[in-house]
């Protein structure tokens, strides 16, 4: 993510979407980081710090989502930050058939393959929506929006939308296959959107932590 943030053109834009930091065993609502977690969040807010820039936070509404954008915004030593929940981080915005998703994951290995074969495959199509089309959705309703004039902004959400949203964003070339390799989302990685002064959108997968399987 550093990388990235100190490679921009002067008049570009970065947001990072990110899966949130290492959680502990609660999938629920309110099931929080481990305080490793709060640790890696932090540390990579210190890669990011810029005195010039207050940056735009978003998180799904899971607690974990925001400890993860609140020690971002901590390791940046930025006291302006005001995370707000946006629409669409919550995991389920490729999902269109709950009832049916459920079904898929309890007879088909689990969530991270039916998530992963969907988003490479095209299988499972009746539980989801159509990927290119939700993607683009996303950005156009939910980013581009909550981010205007802003140099740098950092959204968290959850592994279930970033699979999908990487494998639209790169054409598929990062691999979490879980289906077939095991490979999943590393803690802290995502998708880095670029935009450019005249609009013009460009994608880069950010890799998070230096250990995992992204």
């Amino acid at each position: 993510m550093s990388e990235i943030y100190t490679s921009l053109a002067e008049n570009e834009r970065v947001v990072f979407v990110i899966r949130h930091a290492e959680r502990t065993s609660d999938y629920s609502y309110t099931g929080p980081l481990t305080r490793e977690g709060k640790k890696q969040a932090k540390y990579v807010g210190t890669t990011l710090i810029d005195s010039n820039v207050t940056a735009y936070y978003a998180y799904s509404g899971f607690v974990r989502t925001l400890q993860t954008v609140s020690a971002i915004a901590d390791g940046r030593d930025d006291d302006k930050a005001n995370p707000q929940i946006l629409e669409g981080l919550d995991g389920n915005w490729f999902v269109q058939d709950d009832a049916k998703f459920n079904e898929y994951k309890n007879n088909s290995g689990g969530g991270w393959v039916v998530v992963s074969k969907y988003a490479y495959a095209g299988e499972f199509a009746d539980a989801f929506y159509v990927l290119a089309d939700r993607a683009e959705e996303f950005v156009t309703k939910h980013v581009l929006p909550n981010v205007e004039g802003q140099k740098l902004s950092i959204m968290a959400t959850h592994d279930t939308f970033l699979v999908p949203f990487i494998v639209y964003a790169t054409n598929g070339t990062v691999d979490v296959k879980h289906y077939e390799t095991g490979r999943w989302l590393n803690y802290l990685a995502g998708v880095a959107i670029i935009i450019s002064e005249d609009g013009n959108i460009r994608y880069l997968p950010t890799k998070g932590l230096s250990s995992g399987t992204m």
